[in-house]
């Protein structure tokens, strides 16, 4: 009698521990949660080990050992499910920073691109402003020397207009790159707060 009361409050004191699911932080997955899921293992094996060693103390050892097995099973399974969802969950983080590393180097490429052709613009706008000045140059020395000639119309051009707008082009295509960055950024965020799909479960 008095083993079939230790057993009663040996079943007892483990129920509570069935009824709970491990809890999981949202983020990031660590291996810290790997062995608390292992741990938990552990401890519900030796329970189950326990109570089952209770079992033989009793009259009906096959009806006793077959709830101690059914619960076993239930608990088991509950922790094989949450270590799938930390697998889910460590498969789209390692998603989501391969995605981050491939869209800051695409990003970044981008940026150095529009550099360099905002680059091009003004030293293209610099370099015809030179000839102008060299021509203008050239034309002043043939009138100094030939006076009565009729020294021929100077070039002239938009020079500023263009270096102003080579100018504005490169800023408007800095804001452009920085907008893009914002939109990257709010999609990852997007993404990351998105539940991980759990997997079936395996039998």
């Amino acid at each position: 009698m008095k083993q079939l009361v230790i057993c009663l409050l040996l079943l007892g004191c483990t129920m509570p521990v069935w009824s709970q699911t491990l809890s999981l932080p949202e983020e990031p997955v660590s291996r810290d949660d790997y062995q608390r899921i292992k741990t938990a293992r552990l401890r519900e094996g030796a329970n189950f080990d326990a109570q089952e060693a209770a079992c033989y103390q009793r009259f009906a050892v096959n009806d006793c050992l077959k709830k101690v097995q059914t619960k076993r099973i239930a608990v088991m399974a509950d922790l094989k499910r949450q270590e799938s969802r930390l697998h889910d969950r460590e498969r789209n983080q390692l998603g989501v920073e391969a995605l981050e590393r491939i869209e800051q180097k695409a990003l970044e490429r981008q940026q150095k691109q529009d550099e360099n052709q905002a680059q091009d613009a003004v030293d293209r706008a610099q370099e015809k402003l030179r000839e102008q000045q060299d021509k203008r140059a050239e034309h002043a020395a043939k009138a100094a020397t030939s006076p009565a000639s009729v020294s021929a119309p100077t070039p002239s051009g938009p020079t500023a207009a263009e270096q102003a707008e080579a100018r504005a082009n490169y800023e408007r295509k800095q804001a452009d790159a920085q907008k893009k960055r914002l939109e990257i950024i709010k999609r990852q965020a997007e993404k990351a707060s998105e539940p991980a799909k759990p997997l079936p479960i395996q039998p």
